[in-house]
């Protein structure tokens, strides 16, 4: 046997394998005892409208195949609890929109409205070769921060129509239950997509997003300027030195006169009034553009825009991670840790065989695990299911 419990720091999570082979019939019958179990017990908070949406699963016992049984209602709770522990699912998604029949093919269902939608994924961000998976979580976390922000002080939506959800996996989805927002069709929500990601240039120069655009040009150049590095960038972008002072020096009037500032922030002051040399603005350019990646907020946009999207039910399982779909207070997000918070199972010891040719390291349950390829090994089931899961191992030895 070969486990090692290091520390409860964060780490890594590594998963290396070179070989992913077919789930075996032990190992799906435990995931869909396990499954039923959860659901039997499971505080399931159905969503708002609940008989007119559409339900769609994905069942284990064809795990690991993804193949989709959707154009499913329920007329309660009760039925689909009941639904869930007979026939446990690996996904449950539900539709963001509401019909007046959601167990008729797409054509005939009467779409009646739908709530807006975000998906803020690891896949979607911006981030740098190897980041580690906690790290892509926590920087999700912080778009979703920013997200909840900008659609409270922009948009008007009241905090409490909006739910912030883990969605088991890479990221997180924000659901908007306002009235305001659920009938909007798609060209109406590729607006709203624009607006957020600062990729249309027909977004007014006074809208909020563009003044933090500004105020994020300002500080980096106040920054330069307090680091004395600001003159030596000049230097490099080719500009004479004569040039370079007096541009330096009206870049400070302009960072420190109150009212100055205030133009510039709205959009009727530009750097253009300061200097027309063409290489500082260009360098200009290259900080808007930086500033602009740092603003926008890194949706999924064809999650945003479709007004028929099915989405994951929070308190469901994510069945490649074993993790719970889970609700999140804005309160506890700061705090919220996934690998701890969303784990759906026990603790007791499962056995269980590591497939050939993988390497794992993971953080699960306030415990770091080192394992490696071919063990057979006794560990806690929660890590048990969430490697299964990943196909990364088979039930019993």
């Amino acid at each position: 046997m070969h486990l090692t419990l290091i520390s409860t720091n964060p780490v890594k999570l590594i998963y290396q394998s070179k070989k992913i082979l077919p789930v075996d019939d032990l190992s799906k019958a435990y995931l869909m005892k396990k499954f039923g179990e959860y659901y039997s017990k499971a505080e399931l908070t159905p969503p708002p409208d609940f008989e007119r949406r559409e339900w769609a699963f994905v069942l284990l016992e064809n795990f690991p195949a993804f193949f989709m049984h959707r154009h499913i209602s329920f007329h309660s709770p009760e039925s689909l609890r009941s639904f869930l522990i007979s026939s446990p699912p690996a996904h449950i998604y539900y539709s963001s929109a509401c019909y007046d029949k959601p167990s008729e093919p797409m054509e005939r269902k009467g779409w009646l409205f739908a709530d807006l939608i975000f998906d803020i994924d690891a896949d979607h961000l911006p981030l740098k070769p190897g980041t580690k998976m906690e790290d892509a979580i926590e920087i999700a976390k912080r778009e979703i921060i920013r997200l909840t922000e900008i659609l409270e002080n922009d948009f008007g939506v009241d905090a409490r129509k909006i739910k912030i959800v883990f969605s088991g996996g890479r990221g997180y989805h924000i659901h908007v239950y306002d009235e305001n927002f659920r009938r909007l069709e798609s060209p109406e929500r590729r607006e709203i997509v624009d607006y957020l990601s600062l990729n249309s240039p027909e977004i007014s120069s006074a809208s909020m997003q563009m003044i933090r655009v500004r105020r994020c040009f300002l500080a980096f150049i106040k920054k330069l300027i307090e680091k004395g590095n600001l003159s030596e960038i000049l230097k490099k972008q080719g500009l004479r030195k004569d040039v370079t002072e007096r541009l330096e020096k009206k870049l400070k009037i302009m960072i420190s006169d109150e009212e100055l500032s205030k133009k510039f922030l709205s959009g009727k002051y530009s750097i253009e009034k300061i200097t027309s040399s063409k290489k500082f603005l260009e360098l200009t350019d290259k900080i808007i553009e930086s500033c602009i990646s740092k603003v926008g907020v890194h949706i999924d946009a064809p999650v945003t825009a479709d007004v028929k999207r099915l989405i994951r039910f929070p308190g469901s399982i994510h069945g490649k991670s074993g993790l719970r779909v889970m609700e999140v207070s804005r309160d506890h997000l700061e705090e919220f840790d996934p690998f701890i918070d969303a784990i759906a199972f026990g603790d007791e010891k499962v056995e269980i065989r590591l497939i050939p040719n993988v390497r794992v390291e993971v953080r699960m349950g306030g415990e770091i695990f080192k394992l490696r390829g071919g063990e057979k090994i006794k560990i806690p089931e929660f890590l048990a299911v969430h490697l299964i899961c990943r196909g990364m191992a088979r039930y019993g030895y």
